[in-house]
């Protein structure tokens, strides 16, 4: 009976969107799967405890830390506070946080690095742990090293061992320092601390040098302007000689009172002409009238002249006057800077000195837990990508979905180290439950057509190692146990491994029973702990296939019907030859083993799409090499009565 199906079968594109492995994630699902890997999360969670522990304890060093407070205050000295030209440090929050950007300066950490000698120091200079350490130049000072990078390294170390920050709403601030050794950490801090006021100081007297040189400069050139201006004033005076305002107001009321008496004669020299006076009278008035228009013009020039002189005096006098008020004031800011250039203070002092190193790290604790959480969650990760990303199958619902096909049967490992040992223990072994998972194999394979049941079935898969044959013979074993007459064909004959399985198998096979030496009778091979006949591959030159599409075995199918309740062919591989292709042509049902957990969703694709191609229908699907153990782990325990330990009383021991 043979069973076909066209190209409008179960695996168009609808099939293979199912085999993508795309599956829905709940977090019921998730916790399940992680409590079932709750061994493996504790002991990694456990192995990182202890790597934890020995880091904190054996490879870790402390660190302590040392802190200086600070606090800024504002000039007490009534001079200072009023005539000095250095503006006193702000409390402003800005100001303090550029001061605390100023204490882990590259130049104060310098002068910190120099005063502690700290390139000599292996907490600080990684080079001297390994044995490469530098030595410092004598003749440049002790921060000149032959390695600029080892020096840099120094630097970048003890910066990242300071740190400062103001106290909320206050004007303190500290300086800590960490170190291996608390009596190092102290000392920094303390040494920091001096360092940062002397600079305040350093800075604040270099100020007020540079004022002090530029007011002497400038009193210098304003001392030289006043004397200039005061010469021209005394040159000028010289010049006006009896000059001034009130001789300029009598040439003035002078002026007046001649153009009074010109007027006069003026009205005089009218009437008289009116009357008729004679011309002597006439003419000594006009004479008269001449004398003081000439007077007149005379005080009219001297009283210019005198009122430019006066206003270019009076301009002079103020320009030196100014000068002379300006360089008294530089003058007497000069002599307050001077006087005050070596009083300059900082704008803190150090509240509170620090103290011994309180311990400051390693937090142990912490890090064990923390160590400990990371193993657990690497742990967690781990069991997750085992549950989820897989490219095999693991229950026969994923399966079934995937494929759109019938799983007929799910079969553990058999427990048997050599091929040779098999058949003896299916033997010995009646009621274990690998056996009677083939026995339920059975009876779902004959039960898949119950008018008219298989009898021809091929054993095939997609690839090698995914334990066809075995269960070939296995198979062949359970439908002898009923009583029939069962024929094991061993149809992978390039690579022959039925005869691992068989105890004194004879040397010639199907190649000799196609070839007429051999008839079938004769060709076949009786196996008594098998309860079934065997007829083996042999060697040929012929291509297998060639064999297998022979009129010469379709007559030989046709014969072992006819001999045969049962017939089980083990074919290649699907994938790596067309050999079960060709053979599935004689089969009534055929039967794919998927690995359990091992062949991927692509390959079984590809397997069935090939027997789609021959149109050659497969039966249903058989998940095999199951491992209970590993399965149940996974969460599929309930999936199968034997592989969560509920057929217990049921089955035999293996």
């Amino acid at each position: 009976m043979n069973i076909r199906h066209g190209f409008s079968g179960p695996y168009g594109s609808a099939a293979q969107n199912r085999l993508a492995p795309a599956k829905d994630l709940d977090l019921l699902h998730i916790g399940r799967v992680l409590w079932r890997g709750r061994a493996t999360i504790v002991a990694l969670g456990m192995v990182g405890l202890l790597l934890g522990a020995i880091y904190s304890f054996g490879i870790a060093r402390p660190k302590y830390a040392a802190t200086a407070l600070l606090v800024l205050q504002q000039p007490r000295d009534p001079i200072m506070d009023r005539n000095s030209d250095i503006q006193a440090l702000s409390s402003d929050l800005s100001d303090m946080n550029t001061e605390l950007h100023i204490i882990r300066s590259r130049g104060l950490v310098r002068g910190l690095v120099e005063q502690l000698d700290l390139t000599r120091d292996a907490e600080f200079n990684p080079a001297l742990r390994s044995g490469m350490g530098f030595l410092p130049n004598a003749s440049n000072g002790p921060l000149a090293a032959a390695d600029t990078d080892a020096d840099e390294r120094v630097l970048r170390n003890v910066q990242n061992a300071i740190s400062a920050r103001v106290q909320r709403n206050t004007r303190i601030f500290s300086i800590s320092a960490t170190s291996e050794d608390r009596n190092k950490a102290a000392q920094m801090a303390n040494a920091l601390a001096a360092l940062y006021l002397q600079d305040q100081v350093e800075t604040k007297f270099s100020a007020a040098e540079d004022a002090v040189t530029w007011l002497s400069d400038r009193v210098g050139v304003l001392q030289q302007e006043l004397a200039a201006r005061e010469e021209a004033v005394a040159a000028m005076s010289a010049r006006m000689a009896l000059t001034s305002v009130e001789g300029l107001a009598i040439a003035n009321a002078r002026l007046k009172d001649a153009r009074a008496r010109l007027n006069g004669l003026q009205r005089n020299a009218a009437m008289d002409q009116v009357k008729g006076q004679s011309n002597t009278t006439q003419q000594r008035l006009e004479l008269q009238k001449a004398a003081l228009q000439r007077s007149i013009i005379e005080l009219e020039s001297a009283v210019a002249a005198q009122g430019a002189d006066l206003t270019q005096l009076q301009q002079l006098e103020r320009e030196a006057q100014a000068t002379r008020v300006l360089y008294e004031t530089l003058l007497s800011r000069l002599k307050e800077a001077s006087a005050l250039g070596g009083l300059q203070q900082a704008d803190a002092r150090v509240l509170s000195a620090a103290s011994v190193g309180t311990y400051q790290s390693l937090q142990k604790g912490l890090i064990m837990l923390l160590s400990m959480l990371a193993g657990m969650f690497a742990a967690g990760i781990y069991v997750l990508s085992k549950q989820f990303l897989h490219a095999g199958f693991r229950t026969a619902d994923e399966l079934e979905q995937a494929t759109g096909k019938p799983v007929l049967g799910q079969i553990p490992v058999i427990p048997v180290e050599d091929r040779s040992e098999l058949v003896p223990f299916l033997a010995d072994h009646p009621t274990a439950a690998v056996v009677e998972a083939v026995r339920n194999l059975r009876t779902s394979l004959l039960m898949s057509n119950i008018d008219q049941p298989p009898q021809v079935i091929l054993t095939a898969s997609a690839m090698p190692g995914e334990g066809k044959t075995t269960q070939a013979v296995a198979l062949a074993q359970n439908l002898a146990g009923l009583g029939k007459r069962v024929l094991l064909i061993e149809g992978d004959i390039r690579r022959r491994t039925l005869t691992q399985y068989v105890a004194d198998a004879p040397e010639r096979g199907i190649v000799s029973v196609l070839a007429g030496d051999l008839s079938l009778s004769d060709g076949a091979h009786h196996v008594p702990a098998l309860g079934a006949d065997v007829l083996l591959g042999e060697v040929t030159q012929t291509s297998a296939a060639d064999i297998f599409a022979s009129r010469r075995f379709e007559e030989l199918m046709k014969e072992a019907r006819a001999a045969y309740d049962m017939i089980v062919i083990d074919s290649p591989p699907v994938l790596v030859v067309p050999d079960a292709r060709v053979i599935a042509r004689h089969a009534d049902a055929i039967i794919f083993m998927v690995a359990w957990d091992k062949t991927t969703r692509r390959q079984v694709g590809e397997g069935l799409r090939q027997f789609q191609m021959a149109n050659c229908a497969v039966t249903g699907l058989v998940l095999s090499q199951v491992r209970p153990g590993e399965m149940a782990r996974y969460g599929y325990g309930d999936a199968n009565p034997v592989y969560a330990g509920f057929g217990d009383g049921y089955y035999g021991a293996t």
